[in-house]
């Protein structure tokens, strides 16, 4: 007799996938990221609009960190939240520590796991399963 268990539909995607946000403590300043199954993203921070394409590493690695790269293809050239813009072809990396539930991740500038180089939590809103509307 063979058992078959019903998969998380989330388990079949990555876990960064879906639309996510994040308040500046400092300011209350809303960031959002949205982050879609073919490896491109939109970004917003304050006025700042952008679109990047972004690649992600499938599993975290012995830190619990996964390393995202994304390189900026469109900006509004508008301040973010830190009054600072983004120049199209622009990257960055960053290492994301997601919670056990998938709920949240905090971004680091490196995998150090003191975390000194982190913010967020960055909250999932919703995830690639449900519509934006």
């Amino acid at each position: 007799m063979q058992v078959i268990a019903e998969a998380d539909p989330r388990s079949l995607k990555h876990p960064v996938i879906g639309y996510w946000e994040s308040r500046l403590p400092e300011t209350g300043c809303l960031e959002s990221y949205w982050f879609k199954e073919d490896g491109s993203a939109v970004f917003t921070s304050g006025d700042e609009q952008l679109e990047a394409h972004y690649e992600v590493t499938q599993q975290p690695d012995e830190h619990g960190f996964f390393k995202l790269n994304h390189r900026v293809t469109l900006s509004n050239k508008a301040q973010d939240c830190t009054r600072q813009t983004s120049e199209v072809n622009s990257e960055q990396t960053s290492f994301l520590l997601f919670k056990p539930d998938g709920s949240s991740f905090i971004s680091c500038d490196n995998d150090d796991p003191s975390l000194a180089s982190c913010f967020g939590p960055i909250e999932l809103k919703n995830n690639a399963s449900r519509s934006l509307h």
